[in-house]
């Protein structure tokens, strides 16, 4: 899949405002939320955060843009749909389940309880 991010104005403007955080070890440090957190989902959907000081805001959930005929290593699909069911077939002769993460575990936040979760206003 290919997604594409337009880092509006809102977004820039927390990403350039200075704030404070306070570490673990009790120490005040100045810092910003300026990196990036994708979270790809199996349906080709993005969860955008944007993290830092201690924080995950959330930004946008993204569709993709486009699916390209081959990924960055020139696969095709059909050569994934064929290690697909090649590992299928090992499975079943392995007599070993090939059980998906259930979609309410997939989609949902884990983090440190040393952050905090925000959404972007």
């Amino acid at each position: 899949y290919i997604t594409e991010l337009d880092v509006t104005p809102k977004v820039k403007a927390l990403m350039y405002k200075q704030q404070n955080h306070v570490e673990a070890d009790g120490i005040r440090q100045t810092c910003y939320q300026s990196i990036f957190d994708f979270g790809f989902l199996p349906n080709g959907q993005v969860k955008v955060w944007l993290k830092g000081c201690g924080k995950y805001t959330y930004v946008t959930e993204l569709s993709p843009t486009s699916m390209p005929d081959t990924d960055y290593n020139s696969i095709t699909s059909k050569q994934y749909f064929q290690a697909t069911e090649y590992v299928k077939k090992r499975a079943k002769k392995a007599n070993a389940t090939l059980t998906p993460i259930p979609w309410g575990k997939v989609n949902k936040v884990y983090t440190s309880k040393h952050f905090t979760v925000d959404q972007l206003h």
